[in-house]
């Protein structure tokens, strides 16, 4: 898949989500503006309930009083002119209106602040409770208080102040902001993977072609050279023949030890990817590990002027691993400090061990290019090589410190690396400690020594 198509492909799938976004955000307005409208209806509803209640009430209490019923032709008949011109504030007071309110909007599942008021036909309040100086046109609902008064009589309106009542729409409509949420979260999550795993297919796309590349030319080398030698020994004219076939022939063997240890280590990585790999677990000494490991590097530090030092200073260096891998690790660690040394400056190594609350810690530092914290996070990962303009030439395919990573999460270890560009890093990882039995007595820590070969 080229770029041009994963960059269109992004383009549609950008659109195509924001497309959907939008929508959802759209109906869940319009469904918010529904809730809004509904709630009106169920105040206003709710005021013409009250005011029903308090002229039944009054009807019912001008019975109780012997008023005649001839005055009573239904329920919105018209009072006795007396009874009509009497102060509002003598028919209804403001705790009935306040229970009768707090009653009805809890019928409709109202559950709000409010503040009420009753004012007459010009608007002027003649009973209210405190809160209601601050109303507002827009949240204020009113209804005619006794609409069956004669027409000469005063009219009233009872009037009914919430307080924005976001919270109460909210509420009613929670499972679809719910949902909805979800939702949008699902379609971004999916949009967010599908492009990272996009891009990381193309990435480690061309991570493979660069690695099949580099193992045909690493692969190309010793296999030309042994058939060069071979050449040259089936050839018996040459002068000095048999002279040559020492020379020759550690060549061979040389170059077939190479090639072993290039397909050692992909074997040993397809191994681990298959999930086949197999432990030999014993108690180890790492220091003793440490100290194998930079003995096989002797030559190749004293070809290269590289000088050593080595701080033993765990206390308890007895780990349970698999002795040969352990090793192989630290020398992918080595190998990676020599390989990416400063041109300008002799390399110096410094091994260091210590105990931690319940694991011992090797570090392996060096001064050489260093790594920065970008490059901190990839270096693990397989056929990753990072190229600096410091370094020498580096060959390999990518896997040493792969190969590391999965050996010590193997083990149930940790890994850390640390560093800054230009002053050198330091890779190191952490094993769970080998517990001493009780009565045994803690060696000494070891003297700390400085090795230049």
């Amino acid at each position: 898949m080229n770029k041009r198509l994963i960059v269109l492909l992004a383009i549609a799938i950008s659109i195509s989500t924001l497309t959907v976004v939008g929508i959802q955000i759209k109906w869940i307005r319009a469904t918010a503006d529904a809730a809004e409208e509904a709630f009106s209806r169920n105040v206003q509803a709710t005021l013409q309930q009250v005011v029903d209640i308090i002229v039944r009430q009054e009807i019912a209490q001008l019975f109780s009083d012997s008023i005649p019923v001839h005055f009573f032709q239904s329920r919105f008949s018209s009072y006795p002119p007396s009874h009509a011109d009497r102060p509002v504030t003598e028919r209804v007071t403001d705790a009935q209106i306040d229970s009768l309110l707090r009653k009805e909007l809890r019928r409709k599942n109202i559950v709000a602040p409010y503040e009420f008021a009753i004012t007459d036909e010009w608007g002027a309040i003649v009973l209210a409770t405190a809160g209601f100086s601050n109303a507002r046109p827009e949240h204020t609902y009113n209804a005619a208080l006794f609409p069956s008064d004669p027409y000469h009589a005063p009219h009233y309106f009872l009037n009914i102040y919430l307080p924005p009542h976001r919270d109460y729409i909210m509420y009613s409509i929670r499972w679809m902001l719910v949902a909805s949420g979800v939702l949008i979260l699902v379609i971004c999550a999916t949009f967010a993977v599908t492009l990272m795993t996009v891009f990381r297919q193309k990435r480690l796309s061309k991570i493979r072609n660069d690695f099949v590349n580099n193992i045909t030319h690493e692969l190309k080398t010793p296999i030309a050279t042994i058939s060069l030698a071979s050449e040259i020994l089936q050839d018996h004219r040459s002068p000095r023949w048999q002279d040559r076939v020492p020379r020759l022939s550690q060549v061979i063997h040389d170059e077939s030890e190479r090639l072993m240890y290039l397909v050692e280590k992909v074997l040993q990585t397809a191994i681990y990817s298959r999930g086949k790999l197999k432990l030999k677990v014993e108690e180890v000494d790492i220091h003793d590990i440490i100290r194998k490991v930079l003995a096989d590097f002797s030559l190749q530090f004293e070809t290269l002027h590289i000088t050593t030092e080595s701080r033993f200073l765990a206390t308890n260096p007895h780990v349970m691993a698999d002795a040969l891998h352990l090793a192989h690790v630290l020398t992918n660690m080595i190998d990676n400090a020599i390989q990416y040394r400063k041109t300008t400056e002799p390399l110096h190594i410094v091994v260091q061990t210590r105990n931690t609350a319940h694991s011992v810690e090797v570090a392996v530092s060096d001064n050489g290019i260093g790594v920065d914290e970008r490059q901190a996070k990839q270096v693990f990962n397989p056929f990753y090589r990072y190229v600096h303009k410091q370094s020498p030439p580096v060959k390999g395919f990518g896997l040493g410190l792969y190969y590391v990573k999965n050996i010590i999460e193997t083990h149930h270890g940790k890994l850390f690396v640390s560093g800054a560009v230009g002053k050198g890093s330091t890779f190191g990882f952490e094993l769970p400690v080998r517990k001493r039995k009780r009565g045994c007595e803690a060696p000494q820590p070891e003297r700390q020594s400085s090795i230049e070969v």
